[in-house]
């Protein structure tokens, strides 16, 4: 497997977490998140502090990209982004979270297919559209509040500079779900 699907694979699973919060419930996911992201906080200063801890990590988890060996990596990121949609009242982390584990890495995968070699293209932006769309409706989310949150979620995918999207999507689209629905 490729380091992109890797890494692809790796943040469409992390959806998962939405089911600590609905079967052991929001609030024990909340200061679960919380506590992680501390815990992931020291992870990933001693990851850009210590070259050698660096390189650890990079053998057992093989996912950072070159650039992130100067910056925090995308997968911090999103856990900060998880850590602050759970925060949003209900319903809003579901559809926050989840749809940032689907539409991110569908974009990627379209982006990188049919992208042209941009960062950020237009048919990314339609993929995150799209898999917004279809993650708030499988959800059962009100139509104006799927259309809303999905044109929130492909804005945020794109226009997020500088700001890293994995931190803006999830609470960004869990913050219009709640207000609308």
């Amino acid at each position: 497997m490729s380091d992109s699907a890797l890494r692809r694979t790796i943040h469409v699973s992390t959806g998962a977490v939405v089911l600590v919060g609905v079967f052991a419930g929001w609030p024990t996911l909340r200061l679960g998140m919380t506590g992680l992201a501390v815990v992931a906080l020291f992870l990933e200063l001693a990851r850009l502090r210590f070259a050698a801890f660096r390189e650890v990590l990079v053998r057992m988890v093989p996912v950072f990209r070159p650039e992130e060996s100067r910056r925090p990596c995308g997968a911090f990121w999103l856990l900060l982004g998880y850590a602050s949609a759970v925060w949003i009242p209900v319903p809003g982390p579901a559809a926050g979270i989840l749809t940032a584990a689907v539409a991110d890495p569908i974009a990627s995968a379209v982006g990188s297919r049919w992208g042209e070699g941009e960062p950020k293209s237009w048919i990314g932006t339609g993929a995150v559209l799209a898999a917004s769309l279809v993650v708030l409706l499988a959800l059962g989310m009100p139509l104006v509040s799927v259309v809303a949150a999905s044109l929130t979620a492909a804005a945020s995918e794109r226009w997020s500079w500088p700001l890293d999207d994995n931190l803006v999507l999830a609470p960004a689209v869990a913050t219009v779900i709640w207000i609308l629905s």
